[in-house]
């Protein structure tokens, strides 16, 4: 029995030594043994047993490097290992999901908790280590999903229950896909010299008041198991290189600018000078922005979005609403959700004029020269992906589903990424008696400018990413920058007068005011030529419940739009005043 013992410890010990973290089948191996183990011995008496159980393992290796004015903030490494524990309990039909208590941690995050979502495992990981992380992990997941359908069981016992059909998750057909590659090496110094080099160009601008130059690199390679026989494994990465510049105008209106490079391949990076002129170019429009008059009234009529602003008003107002969701049921009853829902009851209705289609296609990897990446092969539920198209000739062909079943969709399509549902690459479509050129798209606005009788029209050219309004232009500007609080609104950077002899005037303070989803059912016409936009898209169904990402690499391919009729709201906000002192960082 001592030899035993001392075998036992002696191995520990040894296989200690060697770090798991990129060891397949070790990692997979103590996955499937603790979910069998805990599939067939979890359970107490007074509780429903475990029908599902699912472990997801991200090994996490980003490279996080920030400048400010040629400087080197920092340059560092965050390594991490993360386990994610999902177990439901009851059946298919009925489940502790698709409720939602407040009262609950959903992260298993309490002081006293152990928690089983984003929960942290040892660098150093060896199979016993990884087995007790699991069953801690699992035990605590176990206890609250038993805790939740308790609750839930009690509520609907209270309700005449008007869907008794639609199930809370659907079943699949199990498969392994093995899908990991070699993480290309991350050139430190090179990126470095990029980001010291581009944050260098703001030492010129003294009425820049602040800005900063960040990149990451962000590999993880992610390994799934769960108790249906679901295997696999996956490498994701990408580089992220974000410039941000934040100041106020004489009058105290805050103003921002901003130059974002997002790939999955560093091929599909700008060169080092093209990225340095990418941020001259930000710091250049800023300074001019901020000479530039303020818009004083509100304006109502035609707007053309071109480029970058055509790309964020797909994503930020369109695209959330192609995304299938479910009301989950509260004490108080159906707790509706009306953001990112304007879609769930209208499939086979018409969404966008009868001239435009849209595809989500996640297999495409690139349009022309540009890498998107909102490209995957394996969603986060271990389905394979195919492309779909969701709008044909303006009307709404389906909704992108995860396996939480709606009444309308019972069957995942493998949009599942980040924790939920949410589009990939979004890529739009015309007929060709729609598409115009640059100058006639300006024509028509001029004619609609003119039949309304205006004194002239609008043209927006780039729009506010919401992952920088909510991250790096919120810590730039020390929270004074304006967030918008509803779902109608676009934060404009660059707007333009368009007057009736072609003469374009720079206007800061503009607010896209009132645009719904609906809105784009007035579109007029589109350009002949396509921008794509890569962007991390806020996730559509909240982290907070799901558990998952708040950001989500997706990709929006669209020609410039002409919308009939938007309001662009001016900026009539008190403002902070200006600094007594001029900036001291000028040459």
């Amino acid at each position: 029995m001592r030899k035993l013992i001392l075998s036992i410890v002696v191995f520990a010990s040894f296989s200690s030594l060697f770090a798991i973290e990129n060891d397949k089948e070790t990692i997979l191996r103590a996955m499937r043994d603790e979910i069998k183990r805990s599939m067939k011995e979890l359970h107490l008496s007074s509780l429903k047993t475990p029908y599902y159980i699912e472990y997801q393992i991200v090994v996490n290796n980003p490279h996080e490097i920030k400048s400010v004015l040629g400087s080197l903030i920092n340059s560092e490494v965050q390594k991490s290992i993360v386990l994610n524990t999902t177990i439901r309990v009851g059946n298919y039909k009925f489940d502790n999901t698709n409720f939602f208590d407040v009262g609950l941690s959903f992260f298993g995050s309490g002081d006293d908790e152990e928690r089983f979502k984003r929960r942290q495992l040892p660098i150093e990981l060896d199979y016993e280590t990884l087995r007790r992380e699991l069953w801690l992990a699992t035990d605590a997941a176990y206890k609250q999903s038993a805790e939740i359908y308790s609750k839930k069981e009690a509520t609907l016992k209270n309700r005449i229950i008007t869907d008794t059909i639609t199930e809370d998750f659907s079943k699949i057909i199990p498969e392994k896909n093995f899908k990991e590659r070699e993480i290309p090496k991350f050139d430190v110094n090179y990126f470095e010299s990029v980001s010291k080099e581009m944050s260098e160009v703001f030492l010129k601008y003294k009425d820049i008041f602040n800005s900063s130059v960040g990149i990451e690199y962000l590999p993880k390679t992610i390994y799934y198991v769960n108790s249906e026989g679901m295997e696999y494994s996956k490498t994701e990465l990408y580089y992220g290189i974000e410039t941000v510049a934040y100041s106020q105008a004489k009058d105290g209106m805050p103003l921002a600018n901003h130059f974002v490079a997002l790939a999955k391949d560093i091929k599909d990076l700008p060169s080092k000078d093209s990225l340095v002129k990418g941020a001259k170019k930000c710091a250049e429009k800023l300074n001019e922005i901020l000479n530039s008059p303020k818009l004083i009234e509100a304006y109502s009529g035609p707007i053309l979005f071109e480029g970058n602003a055509a790309g964020e008003a797909i994503a930020q107002i369109f695209a959330p609403n192609l995304v299938s969701q479910r009301s989950p049921l509260t004490e108080s009853g159906m707790q509706d959700n009306d953001r990112n829902s304007s879609f769930q009851n209208k499939i086979g209705g018409r969404v966008l004029p009868e001239f435009i289609s849209i595809d989500d296609s996640p297999l495409t990897s690139k349009i022309g020269n540009t890498g998107l990446i909102g490209n995957y092969n394996i969603d986060d539920e271990g389905i394979l992906t195919k492309d779909l198209i969701v709008v044909k000739d303006g009307y709404l062909k389906l909704l992108l589903n995860s396996r939480i079943p709606t009444k309308r969709l019972k069957e995942s399509n493998a949009r599942c990424r980040g924790g939920a549902a949410i589009f990939s690459n979004l890529i739009l479509k015309s007929k060709d008696d729609k598409k115009l050129s640059n100058s006639e798209l300006k024509s028509k606005l001029l004619k609609l400018v003119k039949d309304r009788d205006l004194p002239f029209g609008i043209i927006i050219r780039k729009i506010i990413n919401q992952n920088i309004m909510f991250t790096s232009l919120y810590r730039a500007s020390n929270g004074n920058f304006e967030i918008p609080r509803n779902n109608t609104s676009l934060s404009v950077i660059e707007a333009y007068k368009i007057y009736p002899d072609g003469k374009e005037e720079l206007v800061r303070g503009g607010l896209v005011a009132g645009i719904t989803p609906q809105t784009f059912k007035d579109i007029v016409f589109v350009g002949n030529s396509n921008f794509t936009l890569n962007l991390l898209s806020p996730s559509v169904v909240s982290s907070f419940i799901s558990g998952g990402d708040q950001f989500i690499g997706t990709s929006i391919t669209t020609p410039d739009i002409l919308l009939e009729d938007c309001e662009l709201k001016a900026n009539d906000s008190d403002f902070k005043k200006l600094p007594y002192l001029s900036n001291p960082f000028v040459q």
